[in-house]
């Protein structure tokens, strides 16, 4: 499915690194049948919907990071957006549930303090829906913004409005509290933070992927960080395992799964480029199993072991493939490989193949049926990763969505080709507004 949000991430045709990223091997057929593999989905993302039922706060209508981590990011705010839709397409929710849990949410991104008045702090309470610190304590000022965790809830907020018109306003009034100059600037995104010592930081957010898929968000409210959006503006080809992908030259890559995978399941390729970037770092995937025997899904996820507790397993950093690094690109000295969970039913969702299937079974171990998913089980040992957490279960319920819609989230379920529907209703410019 290409184009549904066309224009939305730029693959420029000025530039020769098109013809960078070629065709990746065509895929072996899943080995059962699609039946089973809907079967498969469904029980799945019934698993998941239990945790976010369990970690549900009614009072702001958040849903708390982990069991034992009750703060959310606007990353997991878009997240929870996404699940709640899922949930109601999948039949585990009515649409009046569905209207109250998403309503709730929205009101509480209306009320919430923003860090110095111009963008939502990096961290809250989920209960409470207060500003937190560092310490998490309650703040009034914060500790700064992603322009990364924006960029996904305005995915997700644009999403909410096209699928029902009547939270177009308030989704609108959300947007409208951003302090747009000080988040993109010079057709790039802006993170802040403030140090431990109180001094204010700016700073370019993102790399190759990342970098798109949020600002892809914002481009959906008509906002353009041109360079951002840009595929190749800062891409330099690389090649791993056999497969042309792209580097990005300002050093620090973070390329894995998660944006890739999130850009197809809710907006559809933007191009052929994209698409074929996508399927090429999925065979690189591929085939390092068939080279080490190891099957091997890369993503973000949280890990419970320190010293970060949250890690990127990446498919190329600064010179070097298939390494795990902290949120401050530090690599991690041990073998801190895992098979992702929600990488794994996000790419059997867009490519079913019996490579992405045999990934399913591998990490059907971090499952706990009815209590929620972990994010996934250690590559060598296949011991689950402890801990149930959100966004491994918002994305296992959106690929399952998108498994049976048939189509990316930012058309209506009603203008999906499976749904008996035209498949053009529904498409969102990336200037505002549906079409």
């Amino acid at each position: 499915m290409t184009g549904l949000a066309a224009g939305a991430v730029s693959s420029s045709p000025r530039t020769p690194a098109a013809r960078w990223i070629r065709s990746a091997v065509p895929a072996t057929p899943p080995p059962v049948s699609e039946e089973q593999q809907r079967e498969f989905l469904l029980a799945s993302a019934r698993s998941a919907w239990a945790y976010i039922r369990r970690n549900y706060h009614a009072s702001t209508g958040f849903v708390g990071a982990t069991d034992q981590y009750q703060f959310v990011t606007m990353w997991d705010v878009g997240g929870i957006l996404g699940a709640y839709l899922a949930a109601r397409e999948l039949g585990f929710i009515t649409r009046e549930d569905y209207q109250g849990r998403v309503s709730s949410v929205l009101r509480s991104l209306q009320a919430a303090r923003l860090h110095d008045g111009a963008a939502f702090n990096r961290l809250y309470d989920a209960a409470s829906g207060r500003m937190v610190g560092r310490n998490h304590l309650p703040s009034t000022r914060g500790h700064g913004w992603s322009a990364t965790d924006l960029g996904r809830l305005l995915v997700w907020l644009k999403i909410v409005a096209t699928h029902d018109p009547e939270f177009e306003a308030a989704a609108r009034r959300v947007v409208d509290r951003l302090n747009l100059e000080r988040i993109v600037r010079d057709g790039y995104l802006r993170g802040e933070e403030l140090t431990p010592s109180g001094r204010r930081r700016l700073f370019q957010e993102g790399r190759i992927g990342y970098e798109q898929y949020a600002a892809a968000g914002f481009a959906l409210w008509g906002i353009r960080a041109e360079g951002a959006l840009d595929l190749y503006a800062n891409a330099e080809p690389l090649t791993v395992l056999g497969q042309s992908v792209l580097a990005d030259k300002r050093g620090d890559d973070l390329l894995t799964s998660e944006p890739i995978v999130m850009l197809g399941l809710e907006l559809g390729w933007p191009s052929a480029d994209w698409e074929r970037l996508a399927r090429a770092v999925l065979a690189a995937q591929e085939e390092r199993h068939r080279r080490t025997g190891l099957v091997t899904i890369v993503s973000e996820d949280a890990v419970p072991r320190p010293p970060a507790y949250f890690y990127y397993y990446l498919l190329h950093h600064n010179g070097q493939d298939f390494v795990v690094v902290t949120p401050t690109h530090d690599i991690v000295p041990w073998n801190l490989r895992w098979v992702s969970a929600k990488a794994a039913f996000a790419w059997h969702a867009l490519y079913p193949s019996a490579y992405t299937w045999l990934a399913l079974q591998t990490v059907k171990a971090a499952e706990s049926p009815n209590a929620g998913w972990s994010a996934g089980v250690y590559e060598r040992s296949k011991v689950r990763v402890q801990s149930h957490n959100l966004n491994t279960a918002a994305v296992i319920m959106e690929a399952a969505a998108y498994a049976m819609r048939g189509c990316p989230f930012i058309v209506t379920y009603a203008s999906c080709p499976s749904a008996g529907g035209s498949g053009g209703g529904g498409r969102v410019s990336v200037q505002g507004g549906a079409q």
